[in-house]
């Protein structure tokens, strides 16, 4: 359509469609403007407005339906003919057909008016006259003179139009001389031919397809995808319960042969393909490479149809979601196998009777949650593989070549972000866009298929991957936009977590370390794969801001879950559990939220665990404990009155400071004041200091409390002395809080990484120590001083503390043990340490190492393993994720919903760059143009610790 006379002859039938009421279905003339004269996908999008299309659809949708028919039938005729491409505008004539359907029908899905409509234009079945045969000679010859009864008319049933344009849709993807190549005709002459696009999983012979191919494949995809993309037209509230008639057509009614074809070939497409190419740099600064968007395209088409739940599931999964409030926990058989010294294992044996009736303690805190999900398993067990065919031959495979296969492909595409940004020469590496995608597909794999997961954990992979969901999660802990990829990192580590084989694999040493990108190395590390995880949960914690408090819990159930198989732990990772466990166990923190106490049980437990598993191989470990031993004797005669005395007094102190700062270093920083007034008008009713005080402009709609806990005493002391002498540059902690934030950063992140090059362990870094400065603390009070009208933290949220609260899951920590431990050890190391038997750290950890507690600690509590578990509101999220990034990414090319009324997610448009007139919805703007920002709506109310809170939106 390059003429100006073709457009506008085209823009004029556009008009018409609209203007013009019953066209007559028999205009051929007019109906064949529509795939006869664009000659590009950009002809389609730029011609065909969104205004024109909704007037259609309001004012002559008979006008619309005539043309979906001719649509379809010019297909079907097309692609049924014995000779395709019977000429030369047969392919072109085609892929209009199929841009004009994607240009469509989105804006049908849209309108909640239309619904009605659009299911019986869609999907009731048609009702045409049958055209009468002509008469005969011999009937014309005896019917002369008589009067004939005049015939009734016929009806013929056709297929739903639904039905018809997903079969054409999905039997153009395997079509000879369109979507594959032409030698690959049936030996019956039949173009259609169900194979599959590359080798890999299924196949191990390739078909040899061109470029033609894969852009051919592209068009065929994104109409797909929109016929598939219903969902995002719906409430996030109604978005499981209400049925997709055209994904459940899809993953419910589709042939095997072609849903085995189908599934294949979007494995193998995606997983086959490297990014690197020949490995030349630059290389795709020169060409251009259409294979990405083909295998970005294949991953959305897979995991839409992979993340299909129907309305029987969603409803399962609710009455899962209100029985069990409370991560579920597996008991590990045979736990007593991993007590390695026989003295102890003999006593565990022989009290194998008093440990199974530990199997009620479920860490007492979860028991109940935990009971209730073993007996509601049998009743509501979720069976999705029956209800869509894709994860059903998903689940079935099995051939270690093809979990090879998927498991390098996928590493391959998630490892290249991390390798291009990890180069000598800047932007010499391609990076893909689709690691997302691929991350999600990597997570359906280990939740769909076992045999897949049990083969990854055996392999190296494991830990190159936990690399990587490390990586991400360091990278994008600051950006709204990503805090959906930050949480699905959280996840699928807990899931990693929840496999015994990860947890042994752990303990290996991280040589590699070194050649790690700067956003997730450790300075100075020499350690094992579990101490750089453990380093980075607690920098991931520290560093983050608050704007990951709802991860929390998968990230401290990952620290639980490995906990009974760490050996030989680093000081740095000891020293920092020990600071995590600090700052959570504070006062301030615990009353902060209901389910904050939650927390500091799950690190009760995996303390538990190592020293009761791992005793004698955990010696740094061991002296952490000793050294911090107040927190535990302070958590033991924790009570509400000492607490809210606690947060009172230290608060009182900050502002002491404060106060006391302000009067020495005003005047050195009144021109800097005055200097940066206007700038910081907004941040003065809210003073830092080093430990974070309260944040005043906290809104009362958030649910979740900020993640900074307070520091006991002896922390506290210990930092004041650390930040002595970053007080002498002449600023208060007041104007200090108003320097830029990579000034901030700088010092919070060496701290939150630091480690330690001897073997002296240093007393445990606050969380706080580590964080920025501009941070609010959880553990603020209201300016009173009397104890019946403080106003704990987490009250604005709808939550008070009371005696019988505290009362309730203090009792049920698993602090025994510890307390054991303590009551045993501290004592001797004191004496020992005061009559100089101990001169040196290094002797203390020989004298740990040496020690026995057999007939002292108590039996081996039973081995909880929680593995993360979809809800309801997690299933929504991760849905509205998928299509938010599919929205997203489109952009860059051509979307076919910008600019329709999305219901499932919200959509933030913010200019970057360029003309400031540009239109934020202009299809086809470029990344330097245009940033997206998805973000999902409040998911569903859960109590479960790992849902969103119902009052944070979840950021894709």
């Amino acid at each position: 359509m390059g003429a100006t006379d073709s457009k506008l002859a085209f823009r004029k039938g556009v008009f018409r469609l609209f203007e013009e009421h019953n066209i007559p279905y028999t205009a051929d003339d007019y109906w064949s403007l529509f795939w006869t004269l664009p000659e590009s996908v950009d002809d389609v999008y730029s011609l065909i407005g969104a205004s024109d299309i909704r007037r259609a659809r309001d004012s002559s949708r008979e006008n619309l339906e005539t043309l979906i028919d001719k649509l379809l039938n010019q297909m079907n005729a097309i692609v049924s003919a014995p000779n395709f491409p019977a000429t030369t505008t047969s392919i072109p004539q085609l892929l209009n057909c199929f841009r004009v359907l994607s240009r469509l029908i989105p804006y049908i899905f849209e309108s909640p008016e239309c619904s009605e409509w659009e299911d019986k234009m869609f999907w009731v079945p048609r009702s045409v006259e049958r055209v009468p045969e002509p008469p005969t000679t011999n009937d014309t010859t005896q019917g002369e003179g008589d009067e004939q009864p005049k015939s009734q008319p016929q009806y013929d049933t056709l297929p739903p139009r639904g039905q018809v344009i997903m079969d054409l849709t999905l039997k153009c993807l395997f079509l000879a001389g369109f979507t594959l190549p032409p030698t690959m005709a049936t030996p019956e002459g039949g173009k259609v031919n169900h194979v599959i696009w590359e080798s890999g999983v299924g196949s191990s012979t390739p078909i040899g397809s061109s470029r033609e191919n894969d852009m051919h494949r592209i068009e065929v995809l994104r109409l797909l995808i929109v016929l598939l993309s219903r969902s995002m037209y719906v409430s996030p509230s109604q978005v499981l319960s209400k049925e997709d008639r055209w994904l459940h057509y899809v993953v419910a009614k589709t042939e095997r042969k072609v849903v085995l074809a189908l599934l294949c070939s979007l494995l193998n497409t995606a997983c086959k393909y490297n990014p690197l190419g020949w490995g030349v740099p630059y290389n795709h600064v020169v060409f251009t490479d259409t294979r990405e968007q083909l295998v970005a395209m294949c991953l959305r088409v897979l995991l839409v149809i992979l993340d299909y739940h129907s309305p029987r599931v969603a409803h399962t999964m609710r009455q899962i979601d209100q029985r069990v409030t409370t991560p579920p926990a597996e008991i590990v058989s045979g736990a007593d196998l991993l007590i390695q010294d026989p003295e102890k294992r003999a006593l565990a044996e022989k009290q194998a009777a008093e440990v199974q009736q530990l199997h009620g303690y479920q860490t007492q805190e979860a028991g109940d949650g935990a009971s209730q999900s073993v007996s509601t398993a049998p009743e509501l067990e979720l069976d999705e593989t029956s209800d869509n065919s894709f994860r059903h031959y998903l689940s079935k495979l099995h051939r270690a070549q093809d979990f090879q296969f998927l498991i390098d492909g996928i590493y391959r595409i998630l490892s290249n972000p991390m390798q291009a940004n990890n180069t000598y020469l800047p932007g010499s590496t391609k990076r893909v866009r689709c690691h997302v995608e691929m991350m999600m597909l990597c997570w359906k794999l280990l939740e769909i298929n076992q045999r897949f997961r049990s083969y990854l954990m055996e392999t190296e992979r494991a830990l190159d991957l936990m690399v990587v969901l490390v990586y991400y999660s360091m990278e994008n802990k600051l950006d709204p936009a990503q805090v959906g990829l930050v949480r699905m990192c959280a996840f699928i580590l807990q899931t990693l977590s929840s496999d015994r084989t990860f947890g042994v694999k752990l303990n290996r040493p991280f040589d590699g370390h070194s050649s790690l990108p700067a956003a997730v190395r450790i300075p100075a590390f020499h350690g094992t794969y579990a101490d750089f995880l453990i380093i980075s949960i607690f920098t991931l914690i520290a560093t983050s801001r608050g704007s990951l408090s709802t991860l929390y819990p998968a990230l401290i159930l990952t620290i639980t879950n490995i906990s009974p198989y760490l050996k030989n732990l680093s000081v740095t990772s000891s020293s920092k559990l020990m600071a995590l466990f600090g700052s959570m166990s504070a006062p301030g923190f615990l009353l902060a939220d209901e389910a904050n106490h939650r927390l500091v049980g799950y690190l009760l437990e995996a303390f538990d665990n190592i020293i009761q598993y791992q005793f004698s191989d955990n010696p740094n470990m061991l002296y952490a404990l000793v050294r911090t031993n107040s927190k535990f004797e302070k958590l033991r005669d924790f009570n509400l009155e000492k607490a809210i005395a606690e947060i009172e007094r230290i608060r009182q102190l900050k502002e002491e400071k404060l106060h006391r700062n302000n009067q020495q270093q005003a005047p050195r920083i009144s021109s800097a004041t005055e200097d940066n007034k206007s700038v910081t008008s907004n941040d003065n009713t809210t003073p830092t200091t080093a430990t974070a005080v309260e944040d005043n402009n906290k809104t009362d709609d958030q649910k979740q409390v900020d993640e900074q806990p307070k520091e006991d005493d002896s922390q506290k002391e210990d930092k004041q002395e650390q930040q002595s002498p970053q007080e002498q540059d002449g600023l208060s902690e007041k104007a200090r809080g108003k320097l830029p934030e990579s000034t901030t950063d700088n010092v919070s992140g060496s701290s939150g990484s630091s480690t330690n090059n001897n073997n002296n362990l240093t007393a445990p870094v606050s969380l706080s120590a580590a964080k920025p400065e501009r941070q609010g603390s959880t553990s603020s009070l209201a300016s009173t001083t009397s104890t019946s009208t403080v106003q704990l933290p987490g009250a604005k949220n709808g939550f008070t503390a009371t005696d019988d609260w505290v009362s309730q899951w203090h009792s049920q920590l698993p602090l025994h043990p510890i307390l054991v431990l303590l009551e045993h050890l501290v004592p001797q190391v004191q004496t020992l340490c005061s009559t100089q038997a101990l001169t040196s750290d290094a002797q203390v950890l020989e004298f740990l190492r040496g020690m026995t507690l057999v007939g002292i600690l108590p039996a081996p509590q039973p081995i909880f393993i929680r593995k993360f578990r979809w809800g309801e509101a997690l299933v929504i999220w991760f849905r509205s994720m998928l299509w938010g990034q599919a929205y997203v990414a489109s952009m860059a090319d051509y979307c076919p919903w910008s600019g329709t009324q999305v219901k499932l997610f919200q959509i933030k448009q913010q200019i970057v760059g360029g003309n400031s007139n540009n239109n934020t919805n202009t299809v086809g703007g470029s990344d330097q143009q245009q940033q997206q920002s998805i973000t999902s709506p409040r998911p569903l109310s859960s109590s479960s610790p790992q849902q969103p809170p119902r009052s944070s939106p979840a950021a894709v």
